[in-house]
């Protein structure tokens, strides 16, 4: 009977245990669900809302990769850097120097867009354009109208009037990604009501030796986990045959301050970024996003073993012996050394988990809960101790 009475006991403070970590982490949620709302309703508070927006766990994934590894070097894409060529003579002589060096592509960052007084120039840029069939042409997206039509207009190369005359894909960045960082680009897009194919996947394809399949709107989470690539001037094409050779070649501006973009690597030229983005593709490495429910399902269990934790941690410290390790151990501040040990945990798994399988889970949710975890505690038993008191008449 002594002992039936005991494990009724040890069963019934055990389940009165479990209730209070499983209403203190609930509570958490709602004090950060209680936060956001406030940012996102206050105007005052409004740059917080928009910071909290346009973070991402992987942006400082990136940066500790930046600061600790020593970035490898491509051996797919290398960069010809067209920044100080100005006439389509000079561009023409660029491309038909690096052909000379048999590159398996050529993906051009610019667009042709007219004629120019220089018409031997415009000549010359014409028959490298229809004589060689591995380059790729880029073309803009303009006007955007409904998802039915897309974009109303499209610019091409003077030379790129008649369809199919060259090989081309759009580069303009999704639209909603306007402003911000620049972490995707876009596989297909609506224009003239019909989707076509942008430049990553125009130029994948040809690297990869076949043509575009069925265009997809999909959006590439780009993987920028650090990566070296060469870049040649044009006076140097013919001094480095190996690093053109069965390579694929991205010719753009380095320099043009008009075509560059934040990122989470910093501020990056847009055939820079073009690179990251299509090697991405060719290494099929996209970074994967856990999705929502899954990622609130995951948040809430680790919020809820860091306080089961914190209560077995604070319940050890209360029972020490020597006054002055329990007065220590249970001091605020030891406390919050505590809670940052276990936030630093849970981002090392989550970062482990990104950098072995290019898999990310938004940690922004479970670190918001942790950091009101305290004050749920605090208004826990504040209500515990309200609740008893009126039971007892006090």
């Amino acid at each position: 009977m002594q002992n039936d009475k005991h494990f009724f006991l040890q069963k019934y403070f055990l389940v009165r245990s479990l209730l209070r970590h499983l209403i203190v982490t609930v509570l958490a949620f709602l004090l950060v669900a209680v936060f956001a709302f406030s940012a996102y309703q206050m105007p005052f508070m409004s740059p917080i809302a928009e910071t909290i927006k346009d973070y991402k766990m992987t942006d400082v994934y990136y940066h500790i990769l930046q600061d600790t590894d020593e970035a490898d070097t491509s051996d797919v894409v290398t960069i010809v850097d067209m920044s100080d060529l100005y006439t389509r003579r000079e561009l023409a002589a660029a491309l038909e120097a690096i052909e000379q060096c048999q590159p398996r592509v050529i993906g051009i960052d610019v667009v042709f867009e007219g004629l120019k007084e220089d018409s031997v120039g415009d000549e010359m840029m014409a028959e490298v354009a229809l004589t060689h069939k591995n380059l790729v042409f880029s073309y803009k997206l303009l006007d955007y109208e409904n998802d039915s039509i897309g974009h109303a207009i499209t610019v091409h190369s003077f030379f790129a009037q008649e369809e199919g005359a060259v090989t081309e894909g759009y580069t303009n960045m999704p639209r909603n990604l306007y402003g911000g960082i620049k972490r995707q680009l876009s596989l297909g897009e609506k224009a003239e009501g019909k989707l076509v194919p942008s430049f990553i996947t125009q130029t994948v394809a040809m690297y990869e030796g076949h043509k575009v399949g069925e265009v997809t709107p999909d959006v590439v989470n780009i993987n920028f986990i650090p990566r070296k690539y060469r870049i040649l001037s044009p006076d140097s094409i013919a001094l480095h045959p190996e690093y053109i050779k069965d390579k694929l070649v991205l010719f753009g501006a380095i320099k043009e301050e008009n075509d560059r973009h934040y990122t989470p690597l910093g501020k990056m030229a847009g055939v820079e970024l073009l690179a990251y983005a299509v090697e991405t593709v060719l290494r099929k490495n996209e970074i994967r996003e856990v999705n929502r429910w899954a990622t609130v399902a995951i948040s809430f269990l680790m919020v809820l073993l860091t306080q089961m934790m914190l209560s077995i941690y604070a319940y050890w410290a209360q029972h020490r012996r020597i006054t002055f390790f329990r007065v220590v151990l249970s001091a605020s501040f030891t406390k919050g050394y505590m809670m940052f040990f276990f936030i630093s945990f849970w981002m090392w798994m989550a970062f482990v988990l990104f950098y072995t399988y290019d898999v990310t889970l938004n940690m922004g949710l479970a670190l918001s809960a942790m950091a009101f975890l305290i004050l749920a505690r605090c208004i826990y038993d504040e209500v515990i101790v309200v609740l008893y008191d009126k039971k007892n008449g006090k």
